[in-house]
């Protein structure tokens, strides 16, 4: 099933505004039109109404209402909420219809352009069809109207028109085309918001009429119904204390409802919704703990509503979506000037989003793994005549079927295969790695850095799963320094294991070797046969052999890494790769030790040089070199004692044995200028 199939509608994460139609305008062809649209809709400041305009023709038709039911007695309902029912009262039934009218009081042929105005009016109010929808008339004239009651005529005229058009006073309104036209335009909508917020008001109490009629017995989901219709209205009225109350009533009665296996999902869907509502609206109150309780309370009361085993990722899908859309909430409210702190912030959510898409993709890879012969099934059951589910949270198999018994279990059967084989195409790395990454921003912002870390290696381990190697590598690569810094060394032989396993499948042998030598050393909590395998194929790459593949790897990236590693090295010749080893514990320990506190100028100087190794099999050195904080010192011919003789450093190969300690002597001479012979210089190892 695709991830978008748990992302809640747009019309539930919108805020709510009262919706209100404008007809008569030509805002194509008419330049007064269209600067009384732009004077409407263009840059609107927040303190101005809320209100959402459209303009439409005077015989658009819009939803038909419904003949109000007269007895609940029989009626059984089939689902909790309709899927278009908010969309419907955001953006298709208008509270307010306003036609607009080019007409002045002094136009000479009033009675026909009055009649003509009645008729428009008319057309408006059939195709309302008999909704609560209010109705108002706005002329647009060219001359600024006198004061009230100077004009004679115009107030004759005005009475006449309210008259025709079956309208009263205070839906009759006057609009002159002047330089002040967003003023007038500003006075407008206010009037029309107060007659949006009647209609709403109006829509409330014909919503809580239905309750007399409802009993708890077989209107269970008629309660939830309604009680989330009036909050919805509440919140397009803009009383959002009120719309709240009722949503936190909703909630309650949502988690009365009898749960089963058949409706589970849309108890927890609706649960959702209405405790998304909640939240913003908290948050909306300023009251971010209130928001942060009842989320905790949403989570505890439906974290075990897990539904069909077979179907188990879709909860673990719908707990991801809940966390996630906690997090936007939160975030959003601290954009808005909220104070978030270290212990409470929105990355927590993000991370525990996170953890739950993560148990998805592994209920995924267990519950879905048919075979590649088994095929999607025809008809599709996921299909719908409408494209869309009539009721949110029912499956389009048994839409309006509430029946606890199954009646058709090879129906439900095909069902269940269809969204397992549609849970098998999600891409779920990408939601997993989106999750992280927002966890990963938030605790930055909040200067979490080991959080940051912690968050950013399993973005790293995604990658990998995901098979994007390169990106894995460089996150990894990037919090490696935290971890050796601060000694967490179980954690940092875990990342390196991750990250030598990307080098090795993307063929990079100066990464492979640096990983290697940090995973033999002492620090590293790898068993003795891994820390074994690895440093064979380490002595593999120094002699220019392809290394075996690395334990637990995709098989057809181990195919290709071979492939590339035949090419690298056979290209690589004699590379000499410099390794700096002072940022991590590699695995052969030095230490230097003068044989004297002091020495002549002219008089060779003699230390030793100690080597431990904590691999497990001997390592051959063909060449060592001792470097001095002195440059000119450095430049002068260091020579090697192993035994009896002395010889020049590139000359010898010599082997450590695992844990002993090997010594070999060197001498250095110091003359560097003649004039300084005899005189003594001090040195530190």
């Amino acid at each position: 099933m695709s991830s978008s199939q748990w992302d809640f509608p747009v019309e539930l994460c919108c805020r709510p505004m009262a919706f209100v139609t404008l007809t008569g305008l030509d805002v194509v062809y008419n330049a007064v039109h269209r600067a009384v649209w732009d004077a409407f809709c263009a840059n609107r400041r927040a303190d101005r109404v809320p209100i959402s305009f459209k303009v439409l023709p005077g015989d658009h038709e819009y939803p038909k209402c419904r003949v109000k039911r007269l007895s609940y007695e029989w009626y059984i309902p089939k689902g909790i909420l309709k899927t278009g029912w908010m969309n419907k009262h955001l953006n298709l039934v208008p509270a307010l219809v306003v036609v607009f009218y080019e007409l002045d009081w002094d136009e000479p042929q009033w009675k026909e352009k009055q009649s003509e105005c009645a008729t428009r009016v008319e057309i408006v109010r059939q195709s309302l069809q008999g909704r609560n929808t209010k109705v108002a008339v706005v002329l647009i004239q060219k001359k600024t109207p006198l004061p009230p009651g100077e004009d004679v005529i115009a107030s004759e005229r005005a009475a006449a028109l309210c008259n025709a058009c079956d309208l009263s006073g205070k839906s009759l309104f006057v609009l002159p085309h002047t330089d002040h036209l967003v003023g007038y335009i500003i006075r407008l909508e206010n009037a029309f918001y107060e007659h949006a917020q009647t209609y709403y008001y109006t829509e409330i109490r014909r919503v809580k009429s239905h309750k007399e009629y409802l009993n708890k017995t077989t209107h269970q989901l008629l309660f939830v119904r309604h009680q989330f219709k009036i909050a919805f209205f509440s919140e397009l009225k803009q009383d959002t204390l009120n719309a709240l109350k009722n949503y936190k009533t909703a909630f309650n009665l949502v988690h009365e409802l009898r749960a089963h296996e058949t409706n589970m999902l849309e108890i927890k869907t609706m649960a959702g919704f209405i405790n998304y509502k909640i939240c913003r609206l908290c948050f909306q109150h300023n009251t971010p703990l209130d928001a942060i309780e009842q989320f905790r309370k949403h989570i505890d009361l439906c974290k075990k509503k897990i539904g069909s085993t077979e179907l188990a990722f879709e909860h673990a899908a719908w707990m991801s979506k809940q966390f996630q859309a906690f997090g936007d909430l939160f975030d959003e409210a601290i954009k808005l000037g909220l104070t978030a702190i270290q212990t409470q912030n929105p990355g927590f959510y993000y991370q525990q989003a996170a953890y739950y898409a993560q148990e998805r993709k592994q209920l995924a890879n267990v519950l879905c793994a048919h075979e590649s012969s088994v095929i999607y099934p025809n008809p599709d059951p996921l299909e719908t005549p409408t494209g869309m589910l009539d009721f949110y949270g029912q499956r389009p198999w048994r839409q309006g079927i509430l029946s606890f018994d199954l009646n058709d279990p090879e129906k439900e059967k095909v069902g269940i295969l269809a969204l397992q084989l549609k849970e098998k195409k999600v891409l779920h790395s990408e939601l997993i790695i989106t999750l992280l990454s927002n966890a990963v921003t938030q605790f930055k912002r909040y200067k979490c850095p080991r959080m940051k870390s912690h968050l950013m290696v399993q973005m790293g381990e995604e990658y990998y799963y995901a098979k994007d190697y390169t990106k894995a590598l460089k996150l990894l690569d990037y919090v490696l320094c935290d971890y050796r810094s601060e000694g967490w060394w179980t954690l940092l032989t875990s990342i390196l294991s991750t990250a030598l396993k990307c080098s090795y499948l993307m063929a990079q042998i100066k990464d492979y070797i640096t990983y290697s030598l940090e995973l033999l050393g002492r620090a590293s909590t790898l068993k003795e046969d891994q820390k074994s395998q690895i440093e064979k194929n380490l002595i593999k790459i120094l002699m220019n052999e392809n290394p075996d593949p690395e334990s637990d790897c995709d098989a057809a990236s181990v195919k290709a890494a071979q492939k590339l590693w035949a090419d690298r090295v056979s290209l690589a010749g004699n590379n000499i790769f410099t390794i700096e080893v002072q940022d991590f514990v590699p695995f052969v320990q030095c230490k230097a030790k003068f044989l004297a506190p002091s020495f002549h100028v002219d008089v060779p100087i003699q230390f030793d040089v100690y080597l431990k190794a904590d691999c497990l099999h001997p390592l051959q050195f063909s060449k060592l070199c001792v470097n001095f904080s002195n440059q000119n010192q450095t430049s002068s011919p260091c020579l090697f004692n192993w035994g009896t003789e002395w010889s020049k450093v590139s000359q010898f190969k010599f082997w450590v044995l695992p844990i002993k300690r090997r010594k070999p002597d060197f001498r250095v001479l110091t003359l560097t200028d003649p004039g300084q012979k005899g005189q003594q210089r001090i040195y530190t190892s």
